[in-house]
């Protein structure tokens, strides 16, 4: 009896195996589009909790940010607005925007919600993708701009991101690699827009950036190569205005033997010309055991006199690792040279030489 039975489950097994099965699979679970938001507080450094220094920034506090949102992730840039009011944007074309209440830890009036518009596929075949890596906004004007990779161009929306104004693949960028397009967007005071790719190789060093001498998403708009030179082995991610004179600059690196790092530094604005290669100085680098993750967006307020930083990581959609926001404040020269308290680390920035360097000549 028991030779019998293996016979027969034996035969059921080939049949399974070499008949075709039709399977009947239920309807897809409906899309999870939670607007809300959580943040978590973390500190700098949570092998010495005191911390508050790295370079010449002084850190001011520090949240992990989730949602059951599936859009939610992949923040590659952002905007900080008045009354600590942020908007993220991810790179698959996701708005994320909340009001951060420090005193309750608390992400107010939260949403989250997908661009009006953006680049169509390729082609029939292929799968939309916004992947969106730079976002700028006119205060005076409303609007707003976001350069895409992969499909490159630059889009412009109109007020509170309602409807798209205008769109312009540029020439010059449509040679730069699929996933190093417009990483970084900077609009100037003598109204010229900066475009930085994130890995097309400039011939005089460096990665190539576009000057145009007006708004980008016109198709009619000149534009001229330049190129911009980082700390070596970092990419750029992200960069803000600091004033009419200087701007911030963002870049990441990571290896597998390192890990991940990020380096801010600061830019003269009267070395972004045609047919140079700009630099920067760096102020501060993020490495562990400091918290530290993918390091794309950058933005910057004013508190009185004080330089306020803000750092938001691109998680990748990935399960290890976390969308952070960070709030710093920029010291001077004098002030990052202050000797710390007793049992704070103050770690050196490089050369450093405080903002008389970048004064205009």
């Amino acid at each position: 009896m028991r030779g019998c039975m293996l016979r027969v489950l034996a035969c059921l097994s080939l049949f399974f195996f070499l008949v075709p099965v039709t399977y009947v699979r239920g309807p897809e679970p409906p899309a999870n589009d939670s607007q809300y938001i959580a943040l978590e507080p973390v500190m700098l450094d949570a092998r010495d909790p005191d911390r508050t220094r790295i370079g010449r920034l002084e850190f001011l506090g520090g949240w992990k940010i989730t949602s059951d949102n599936e859009e939610f992730g992949g923040i590659s840039s952002m905007l900080a607005l008045a009354d600590n009011r942020f908007l993220m944007l991810s790179d698959n074309g996701t708005l994320v925007g909340f009001t951060l209440d420090e005193d309750n830890q608390a992400a107010v009036r939260p949403f989250i919600a997908p661009l009006p518009d953006g680049p169509a596929p390729p082609n029939e075949h292929a799968k939309k993708n916004w992947d969106s890596e730079s976002f700028l906004h006119d205060p005076a004007t409303g609007q707003f701009w976001v350069g895409y990779e992969h499909q490159h161009s630059i889009w412009r929306y109109g007020p509170s991101l309602a409807r798209k104004e205008s769109a312009n693949f540029p020439k010059a960028m449509q040679k730069w690699p699929d996933n190093g397009g417009a990483e970084a967007m900077l609009h100037l005071p003598n109204g010229r827009f900066l475009v930085f790719s994130e890995s097309a190789d400039y011939s005089g060093g460096g990665y190539q950036a576009l000057v145009f001498d007006g708004d980008p998403s016109e198709a009619d708009t000149k534009a001229r190569l330049m190129g911009y030179r980082g700390p070596e082995g970092y990419r750029l991610t992200d960069a803000v205005l600091m004033d009419d004179k200087t701007a911030l600059m963002l870049h990441r690196r990571f290896t597998p033997i390192d890990g991940v790092s990020a380096i801010l530094s600061i830019a003269r604005l009267a070395d972004f010309r045609p047919g140079t290669v700009a630099t920067s100085i760096p102020v501060a680098t993020l490495k562990p055991p400091v918290k530290v993750d993918n390091m794309e967006a950058l933005a910057v307020t004013r508190d009185g006199d004080r330089v306020i930083v803000w750092l938001a990581s691109d998680d990748n959609f990935n399960m290890l690792q976390e969308s952070l926001l960070f709030k710093f404040r920029l010291l001077d020269a004098e002030d990052s040279a202050k000797r710390p308290r007793p049992g704070q680390k103050n770690e050196k920035a490089g050369a450093s030489p405080g903002f008389s360097a970048f004064e205009s000549e």
